[in-house]
């Protein structure tokens, strides 16, 4: 029962894994796709801003030059952790701001500051002040959308456009190693009068670095890890548990399997809810029957068998005992008589033994097409020319395949003990793999006519052996068929088909 345990234990733990591993898929796809598109609202909300700011300082100044720099952090909110803004050529001119973890963003040493404004707001964008070498910074590659925004001014006139780039681009940047590619949310190319200008990375906090937003995430993922723990404990509980109850159940079932075995019936079954189990108390309590009929009807076949085996030797001894003791003459008479007694009790244990040879496993029925009147007469060969002729053949449409002397020793049983049953003509139909017999009779109720030592109708409760029906079903089996024997009027048929 261990191993029972461990099976279903295992089972639950499995169920348990992938419910939670589905879980965590979830929660992980969802913070990031939320990720994204927290990303991706900050970064478009800053260049609309942005585009705002810049036309909104177009119109109200009559030069060319005008404070990008200013623009670009005054476009920022608090959402926006900083920015990168690149020379041309892609080096870097300042940052300013935090990386999204909150680590300030380092310059190279050095490096000239871009700029074309002589003067900077009060911003809450700090100017970096970390300044490393050219080899702290490490080329990345990243592919994200990126905006152009073209400034067009001449004279008194300046238009703005903004248009994205078709696809994703595949950019090289230059990063420290505190900031990731993918920490960028996306780039701006400044291009003034078909010059440009300056590349601008725009860098964005994470839900995360809110607190409330951290605890919430963190609300939702920590009942997750306490599930974990919990629902183990709740799938040992539950394995100890069925198992337990399996346990009982089994060892009920072997009892009861044990007193069947030694001879028992009506044996208590273990009582359960399980339907499963319900299913295979149902077939033991239906295996308990079958053995007790078949108890009894062995007990009766036993009870039959020395009866009708007995009958004949009796009378043999009787006989016997009165030639020795000369009560009988010694004459033809007496000893047909004995010979007569003799047939009986030759056919008889030839019956039982053929029943017995028929039950064997290692019985099979050859099948072939047969001959129809090579087998009619076949099995007609044996009965007295008076019987013949109250027997009446159909079998115009006679096709049959099976084997042809286990066929005929039922069809002859059969016809013996129909013209036994009655003096009237009875029918032999035989079709496609199927015959019939009908005689004049009524059948006995509440008889199965093809347990051994059945007798059949009325008329058939003469003197037998008891096992023509039997063999005869025995017969069908052996073909994969059925014998069926029923009332119809008058008249009893018997009905083998295969």
């Amino acid at each position: 029962m261990r191993k029972q345990f461990v099976r279903l234990f295992l089972g639950f733990v499995m169920v348990v894994a992938v419910i939670l591993g589905i879980q965590l898929m979830v929660f992980w796809v969802t913070i990031t796709h939320q990720r994204k598109n927290w990303t991706e609202s900050v970064f478009q909300e800053y260049l609309t801003s942005f585009a705002r700011n810049l036309e909104h300082g177009l119109s109200l100044r009559s030069y060319s030059l005008f404070t990008i720099e200013e623009l670009l952090l005054a476009s920022a909110d608090d959402r926006v952790s900083g920015l990168y803004i690149r020379n041309p050529d892609g080096t870097v001119a300042i940052a300013y701001g935090k990386t999204s973890s909150g680590t300030a963003l380092p310059v190279p040493r050095g490096q000239q500051t871009f700029s074309i404004t002589h003067q900077k707001p009060e911003i809450e964008l700090a100017p970096a002040q970390v300044e490393v070498s050219e080899h702290g910074f490490i080329s990345s590659e990243m592919q994200g959308d990126v905006y152009l925004v073209e400034i067009m001014h001449t004279g008194t006139f300046a238009s703005i456009y903004v248009t994205k780039q078709p696809e994703p681009q595949k950019q090289t940047f230059l990063l420290p190693p505190q900031v990731k590619a993918t920490d960028i949310a996306g780039s701006l190319v400044i291009i003034y009068n078909e010059e440009t200008l300056a590349l601008v990375d725009i860098l964005t906090y994470t839900p995360f670095t809110y607190k409330n937003t951290g605890y919430l995430f963190k609300g939702l993922f920590y009942p997750i890890l306490w599930a974990m723990p919990i629902a183990f404990v709740i799938a040992l509980m539950m394995a100890a548990s069925i198992s337990k109850r399996s346990e009982r159940y089994t060892r009920g079932i072997q009892t009861a399997l044990a007193q069947l075995s030694e001879g028992e019936h009506d044996i208590v079954l273990p009582k359960t809810k399980i339907d499963e189990q319900k299913v295979i108390n149902s077939s033991i309590s239906m295996l308990d029957q079958h053995l007790k009929q078949h108890k009894q009807s062995r007990q009766a076949w036993l009870r039959s068998i020395t009866h009708d085996l007995n009958t004949p030797v009796t009378s043999m001894k009787l006989m016997l005992d009165g030639l020795c003791d000369g009560v009988f003459p010694l004459n033809d008479q007496t000893i047909l008589s004995i010979k007569k007694e003799n047939d009986v009790l030759s056919e008889r244990i030839a019956a039982v033994v053929l029943y017995a040879n028929l039950q064997s496993p290692d019985m099979k029925a050859t099948k072939v097409a047969l001959s129809v009147p090579n087998f009619l007469d076949q099995v007609l060969y044996g009965f007295a020319p008076e019987l013949r002729r109250r027997i009446n053949v159909d079998a115009a449409n006679a096709v049959l395949q099976a084997d042809s002397t286990l066929l005929a020793h039922a069809i002859k049983a059969l016809l013996d003990n129909a013209l036994k049953a009655c003096d009237q003509t009875i029918t032999l139909s035989i079709g496609e793999n199927r015959i019939l017999i009908r005689n004049p009779g009524k059948l006995i109720d509440g008889v199965d006519f093809f347990e051994p030592w059945s007798r059949g109708d009325l008329g058939r409760s003469t003197a037998g052996n008891g096992l023509g029906l039997p063999i005869v079903g025995q017969v069908m089996r052996l073909h994969d068929g059925s014998a069926t024997i029923q009332q119809r009027d008058d008249s009893v048929e018997v009905i083998l088909k295969w």
